[in-house]
């Protein structure tokens, strides 16, 4: 569950730490006090799309943290992915400076806001306004019954994707194949590019050896140069050279060793000195002694350097490109010598994959069918709890019939098209959800959606905003029981204006809207009963608590209160 959320600078909140309880958490407050904000900034710290204009005014930066116990085995499943210790609870933070960039931590582990959204998405459900319209598109209905179905279509669904990638990757290649027309010339191609480089006999490290021995010959006058003056200044035959300085040093000093402990110690150093000079001087001697430039040998590894150079230049800019190179063309060769067979191949396996495809998919479809019919029955049920009695709810499946269409219009979801289909009047003929429903209907469609996949996903917080839209009278209590239920099994966060949807409330959050002269600022504050009691006659009087809706607040808790021990006692 949400424990707290933590908000600095967002907006018109300059900072508040709302603290919430499990069951049902009401937040009220006058229009425009600033109660999008909270779900604005709930769902910025829960990785969804912001700007900068979300940043309070003078502010350079916002931060928003989110505090979560109870994490449900999903998302600790997601945190082991990403290698985040959860044990103590879980911390989701995110920073927005004014120049748009965003530092998202997990437990104090840096993750890009995408990981933020994915793991989060784990944690909260949020219905807004919004989903409205993802409800309204058709294209959503499949994943809406699937989630609604679970784990019974988990592996149905996971045969038919593995079915699905099996039978694109056989097209493309099939497709690939059948674009080849100048079959012939591109294999002649390809060989001729292929003996090129196999007549080159390149290894890996050769390159760099010949390279040395060629900048050896280009420089073998500076080297033998170089070297015996080096190996005369260190031990040759001149006064003075480096070894017979240190010797005489050494003499100079064995004349006054008795006079310091500290003189032998200097010329044991001194000899070691010596002894490493001697044995450089021999080794710098060498370097000169041992080169020896052969013309011939020269100019053949100034030739082989060259082809090696113009065969990466045509092939690939290093020998590993190349021989890669090479590997690859060979294959290609072998493929396009047997054209004709690797069609004939390509067809029989494209055409067994479309057929394990369509029987995966009738599979798919078949546990698709089962549950709608379940899934029909529970919706209506619940509309006609929420007012919509003679509401008529279908679950609209079309599955592909014939194999081309499958071929050319099967998708990551199967081979079905789903579209809700509702008739919110008795003898009305159904039709899609966009075409009849109204915002009242559709908020209470909604609703009786999350009612349903309540039960069985795995997330523990739902938020809705405002979800009382064209909503009063006699549904509006059946919409709080409706919340109130939900809320027994997850923790519910709901902005409403409807007083009966506040009387419901286990923990009721007043957003009130201050100014001081200088700066308006936003306020979340935490009412008691008496102060909730209070608040709930002012959402029905609309202006004061006057008497008559102090009552009429007072009648809504009690029939609240008795909900709740009903249920309780159920």
């Amino acid at each position: 569950m949400l424990r707290t959320l933590t908000i600095n600078n967002i907006a018109l909140i300059s900072f508040a730490e709302i603290d919430f309880a499990k069951g049902l958490n009401i937040l009220t407050g006058e229009t425009g006090a600033g109660k999008s904000i909270i779900i604005d900034s709930l769902n910025f710290v829960l990785g969804e799309r912001a700007d900068k204009t979300l940043i309070r005014n003078g502010e350079s930066e916002a931060l928003v943290e989110a505090e979560f116990d109870e994490i449900n085995t999903i998302t600790q499943k997601i945190l082991g992915e990403y290698e985040i210790d959860f044990e103590d609870g879980l911390i989701l933070s995110r920073k927005m400076t004014e120049d748009g960039k965003n530092v998202c931590r997990i437990n104090g582990m840096k993750v890009t806001v995408s990981a933020l959204k994915n793991i989060a998405q784990s944690l909260v459900d949020i219905y807004g306004q919004h989903e409205n319209s993802v409800l309204l598109n058709s294209d959503n209905h499949i994943d809406i019954l699937d989630n609604f179905i679970g784990e019974s279509i988990a592996i149905a669904k996971q045969e038919y994707i593995a079915a699905y990638k099996n039978f694109k990757q056989i097209k493309s290649k099939l497709n690939e194949y059948s674009k080849l027309t100048d079959v012939d010339i591109r294999a002649e191609i390809l060989s001729k590019q292929l003996e090129e480089i196999n007549e080159a006999n390149i290894t890996i490290g050769e390159e760099i050896e010949l390279q040395k021995r060629c900048d050896m010959y280009d420089n073998a006058e500076d080297i033998i140069r170089a070297s015996n003056n080096a190996y005369t200044l260190l031990n040759g035959d001149m006064e003075n050279n480096a070894v017979d300085n240190i010797y005489t040093a050494i003499k100079e000093l064995s004349s006054i060793e008795e006079y310091s402990a500290e003189i032998s110690e200097y010329i044991s150093r001194l000899d070691e000195t010596r002894i490493e000079l001697r044995d450089i001087a021999s080794s710098v001697e060498s370097i000169s002694s041992g080169i020896s430039v052969d013309e011939y040998e020269a100019q053949r590894d100034i030739a082989r350097l060259s082809k090696i150079h113009n065969i990466e230049g045509k092939y690939g800019d290093t020998e590993e490109k190349v021989l890669a190179y090479r590997d690859k063309i060979a294959a290609e060769v072998e493929e396009l010598s047997n054209y004709s067979f690797m069609i004939e191949k390509l067809t029989d396996d494209y055409n067994s994959a479309l057929d394990n495809l369509e029987q995966k998919g009738i599979d798919l479809s078949d546990v698709r069918k089962n549950y709608a019919k379940q899934f029909e029955k529970l919706v209506t049920a619940e509309l006609k709890e929420l007012g919509m009695p003679n509401t008529g709810f279908e679950v609209d499946i079309v599955t592909y019939n014939d194999i081309e269409t499958i071929a050319n219009k099967a998708s990551n979801n199967g081979i079905d098209i789903v579209e809700f289909l509702i008739s919110p009047n008795l003898g009305e003929p159904l039709k899609p959800l966009k075409k009849v429903i109204s915002g009242g209907e559709m908020s209470r469609f909604m609703l009786a959606i999350k009612k349903i996949t309540a039960q069985i996903d795995g997330v523990n917080v739902m938020v809705f905003d405002e979800i009382d839209t064209g909503i009063s009278g006699k549904i509006a209590q059946v919409v709080a029981n409706k919340l109130y239920d939900i809320s027994n099994s997850k923790q519910v966060l709901a902005v409403t204006h409807l007083p009966q949807l506040a009387s419901m409330a286990d923990a009721h959050y007043l957003i009130e809207k201050t100014t001081d002269n200088m700066r308006t600022n936003t306020n979340v504050k935490l009412l008691d009963s008496t102060q909730s009691a209070l608040e709930i006659a002012k959402m029905i009087d609309g202006i004061s608590a006057s008497e008559s809706a102090v009552l009429h607040a007072e009648k809504l808790l009690e029939i609240a209160k008795e909900y709740k021990n009903s249920q309780n006692q159920a």
